[in-house]
């Protein structure tokens, strides 16, 4: 491990990590206050299709599957301000219309596209230029968190009660469901598109079992995804495995440790 922090790759990958951890791990918390693990899921696989439709366009795709992720984000928020219509529902219906739209785009793309690193990402492989847009997205994205934390809060725990004193419910439900699909495209380069989903769920799940309050349960959450972050790399370069999947291995065995604590103090 000592060794490997003398390369430059995986100094970057460490900062890449940290910075990923403290967004995804501050997310988390909404996330599992809200009940989204499914939508958070859905949002996730809907930026496979940007990212292909963008490739097919000849555009970035990190800005096609940002297209995506906030269009079905979007989307579902207005569709579930109808009572009639469920969150899982509406992500569960627009999630598959974008992956269909992915998959006919890459049916006519005739270059060659890194599916691979694009479902499990590569941290590795993270360059200066990933630095600098996950620290704007990351900045970007908690500056938002705290200036809306309160309302969010309220809302997260109690919609009647919120709008009661005054909260703009339905905002909040987008605004969430916004931030959570910008998570997902900041998330990619990381754990690529089929484990970010988990990336947004675990910290929070880890964290939930230890704590009944929500400084503790927030707290909780950030550290651990930066444990699941930096354990999941050293993991991945002393055993030589891919560090998406290592990074959520770490997590699965943290929720575990997490609830055996849990039952342990009961």
């Amino acid at each position: 491990m000592i060794d490997f922090l003398a390369y430059p790759f995986f100094q970057r990958a460490l900062l890449a990590g940290l910075l990923t951890a403290v967004l995804c791990g501050s997310l988390s918390f909404f996330v599992l206050l809200r009940r989204l693990a499914f939508v958070g899921s859905g949002v996730a696989h809907a930026a496979f299709g940007g990212v292909a439709i963008a490739a097919l366009l000849g555009v970035p795709t990190p800005l096609g599957g940002a297209a995506a992720a906030l269009a079905v984000a979007w989307a579902t928020s207005r569709s579930s301000g109808d009572s009639s219509v469920s969150e899982d529902t509406a992500v569960g219906v627009f999630t598959v219309a974008a992956m269909a739209l992915g998959v006919v785009a890459i049916g006519f793309l005739k270059s060659n596209v890194d599916l691979f690193g694009l479902m499990f990402g590569n941290i590795l492989t993270a360059s200066a230029a990933d630095l600098w847009f996950l620290a704007g997205a990351t900045g970007a994205i908690l500056l938002l968190l705290a200036w809306y934390f309160r309302p969010l809060l309220l809302s997260s725990i109690d919609d009647e009660g919120a709008e009661a004193n005054g909260v703009n419910v339905r905002g909040m439900r987008l605004l969430v469901l916004s931030l959570v699909g910008m998570a997902v495209v900041v998330a990619l380069k990381v754990v690529g598109i089929l484990l970010v989903s988990a990336l947004l769920v675990l910290p929070g799940a880890i964290a939930r079992p230890l704590t009944d309050r929500w400084p503790g349960f927030l707290a909780g959450s950030i550290g651990a995804a930066v444990l699941m972050l930096l354990g999941g790399l050293v993991f991945s370069v002393s055993v030589d495995i891919a560090p998406g999947a290592a990074i959520i291995l770490v997590g699965t065995l943290l929720f575990l440790v997490s609830l055996a604590l849990r039952r342990f103090r009961r």
